[in-house]
């Protein structure tokens, strides 16, 4: 780690200070995006003599919370990794909008560390000159006084707009908004929503309608994500969906089109209630820890958790809901299945050679496809696309009732199309390097968290532990065998864990 300390010398002979980039954006209307700040800054580090070893990027978090996840990793870091002495900000407000007396705290763990901070627009920020800290204390100060000022015009501007009933926030699944207001948006998403609400009026319960949905494949009309009994019960409870606008103390009945008739949405409400003690008997999902995370290997269903006893079982769902023909029974305990994901992380994750032959794999990835990412070839390609979205949509509403598969089928398709090509733009508008040192974060971040999991889940509450997995673990394809002459008594044979970070890595057996 010494000699990570050293700066080194340029390819003019001068030399470079080790530095790290930090990028913070709270909103689209920002002035500059994330990509925009990380090129500022790099043109910045390459005039100045700086060597920008990594990047840390907190998106969508103002600058007044000291929750922001990656700037308190970049504090500690500081402190403790010590490989950097220079702190690279567009701006002095992105690094901060804390009041003075808060912001002082955070400049002066930096400069304990021997850390300095500079910005695009100010340059170094000088704190131990009289001048140069009056000068950062004042900016700071008026940052956060702006800040006030914008959150009450914010708040003002909110409540006005709510009292003339223009929607904000989350825009309920079914409805698309035009000129501030809801409308009905795409006709299969609607019919969803009254299938939803039928459905559990005729006496289905959330996990039945949930499991319906994916066994027929329409999670990709959920934003690709999995239908979860919770995300029923949000849709069941939701007064949108007959048309009334609610907002804090203020409501609008009847402000936009309704796709719930009121005595339905009613008779639902009164469901709810009445069903909650069978529905729930868990809070929180009680001890089961992999609650929406396994997949059966032999048939891809959904696999449920089930209570015998003391013990915990995760049963699969294809199996139970369309027998054994469809697959056999697939079963495991989830004692056994802990320890095994357990000990295939810490040994895929605690081998050096393994972590290191990733990241060169990961590195000759993107030195052989980035000189080949021609950006202006896929914003075209992005426009055709976006030009056979809109009509393949108008043709919903156009085609007899048998095409309905064939134009959803071929909209997922372009959908699919559409994120691959934004993800080869973004890459395609990030210098080299910093993807260089964006990935080499993500994987030591990586590697952090998973040599730490077993102390996690050993100690952790339940609530804890099911969290920390969440956050580890994107999902688990599950093979069991039945042990002979014994009755629903399972063992594990082989697994494969998916792991999160943007599906980035994957564990094999």
């Amino acid at each position: 780690m010494a000699s990570a300390n050293r700066s080194k010398p340029g390819d003019d002979g001068q030399v470079l200070i080790p530095a790290v980039g930090y990028v913070r954006m709270s909103s689209d209307k920002q002035e500059a995006s994330p990509a925009q700040q990380r090129a500022e800054i790099t043109k910045y580090a390459e005039r100045d003599g700086y060597r920008l070893l990594r990047w840390y990027e907190d998106d969508g978090i103002s600058g007044w919370k000291d929750t922001r996840e990656a700037f308190q990793r970049m504090i500690d870091d500081a402190e403790s990794r010590k490989d950097f002495r220079a702190v690279v900000v567009w701006d002095q407000n992105r690094f901060s909008r804390f009041p003075p007396v808060e912001a002082c705290y955070y400049w002066h763990r930096l400069d304990k560390a021997q850390v300095h901070l500079a910005s695009v627009n100010q340059g170094r920020i000088e704190w131990n000159s009289i001048a140069g800290f009056l000068t950062a204390t004042i900016r700071q100060h008026a940052d956060s006084e702006h800040r006030h000022k914008l959150s009450a015009d914010v708040r003002r501007g909110k409540r006005a707009r709510a009292e003339r009933g223009e929607w904000q926030g989350k825009i309920p699944f079914g409805y698309i908004v035009v000129d501030r207001r809801l409308q009905l948006g795409d006709p299969l998403r609607v019919e969803l929503v009254r299938r939803i609400f039928r459905e559990y009026i005729e006496g289905r319960s959330l996990a039945s309608i949930a499991h319906r949905l994916n066994a027929e494949g329409l999670q990709t009309m959920n934003d690709g994500r999995y239908w979860i009994p919770h995300s029923i019960r949000e849709k069941l409870k939701n007064p949108a969906y007959v048309g009334t606008f609610r907002w804090n103390e203020i409501e609008i009945p009847n402000n936009h089109p309704a796709i719930i008739d009121a005595a339905d949405f009613a008779t639902v409400q009164r469901l709810l209630g009445e069903r909650q003690t069978v529905t729930t008997p868990k809070r929180d999902g009680g001890d089961f820890l992999f609650t929406s995370l396994l997949r059966c290997g032999k048939c891809e269903s959904a696999m449920h958790g089930y209570a015998n006893g003391p013990r915990l079982y995760y049963w699969c769902q294809g199996h139970k809901t369309k027998g054994s023909a469809f697959c056999d029974l697939n079963a495991v305990k989830q004692n056994e299945l802990l320890g095994y994901v357990v000990d295939t992380i810490e040994s895929h994750w605690m081998n050096p050679a393994t972590v290191k032959a990733i990241r060169d794999e990961l590195h000759n990835i993107i030195e052989e496809q980035t000189p080949k990412v021609n950006g202006k070839q896929i914003e075209g390609q992005l426009a055709t696309l976006d030009a056979k979205l809109t009509k393949a949509k108008r043709r919903l509403v156009e085609v007899d009732v048998d095409m309905l598969p064939l134009v959803q089928e071929q909209i997922r398709e372009l959908r699919s199309q559409h994120d691959q090509l934004q993800a080869a733009l973004r890459a395609a508008s990030t210098p080299r390097n910093a993807l260089f040192g964006e990935l080499d974060e993500r994987i030591d971040r990586a590697v952090s968290a998973f040599c730490g999991l077993r102390g996690v889940l050993e100690s952790a509450d339940p609530v804890h532990r099911r969290e920390t997995i969440r956050q580890t673990v994107h999902h688990i394809d599950v093979w069991a065998e039945r042990n002979s002459g014994r009755k629903n008594n399972f063992r594990l044979d082989h697994g494969l864990i998916t792991l999160r970070d943007d599906n980035l890595f994957t564990s094999p057996d």
